[in-house]
């Protein structure tokens, strides 16, 4: 009765994992996934401080479908005149692409991460309109509780009808 049980739970648990590894192949084979950084440019400033802003993408193609989805970042690094990040607000969107024919951003979200403890964020949103997602934030600086210094960044994550994020 015990060798019975225990080849029973053999036979199950090799049956849930080749189903399970069908499942992962499965899904390998019919989704293209990329995650890569799309474009990068920087702006100095003469106090010394820079942006950065990268836009990176993440999309998942069912090859045999002709619309499919794509997510993207565009990031707004904010760098003080040591050349160290100070703070990063970050607008995420999703895209549905219908190739040559159409693109429509169906969610967008943000993130902050604030590295300095002199500068918090004041405000922050984001909104989706037609491609595109969009994101306002407003970060201070404070001394001594007073402002000393205050950065707003307005992002805009485009997705053209091809799928190409900007």
């Amino acid at each position: 009765m015990k060798r019975m049980f225990t080849l029973f739970t053999t036979v199950v648990l090799l049956a849930v994992h080749f189903s399970c590894n069908t499942i992962s192949v499965r899904a390998e084979a019919n989704d293209i996934i990329h995650e890569e950084i799309i474009s990068e440019t920087s702006e100095y400033f003469a106090d010394g401080s820079s942006v950065t802003i990268i836009v990176t993408e993440r999309s998942t193609a069912i090859e045999k479908a002709s619309v499919y989805t794509k997510s993207g970042s565009k990031h707004y690094i904010f760098f003080n005149n040591d050349k160290v990040e100070v703070w990063r607000f970050s607008v995420n969107g999703t895209f549905t692409i219908n190739p040559g024919i159409s693109s429509a951003c169906t969610q967008d979200s943000y993130s902050i991460s604030i590295s300095d403890s002199t500068w918090e964020n004041a405000a922050a949103s984001t909104y989706h309109f037609g491609n595109q997602a969009i994101g306002d934030a407003t970060f201070i600086k404070k001394l001594l509780l007073i402002t000393i210094d205050t950065q707003n960044c307005n992002i805009v994550l485009s997705c053209d009808n091809n799928g190409n994020l900007s």
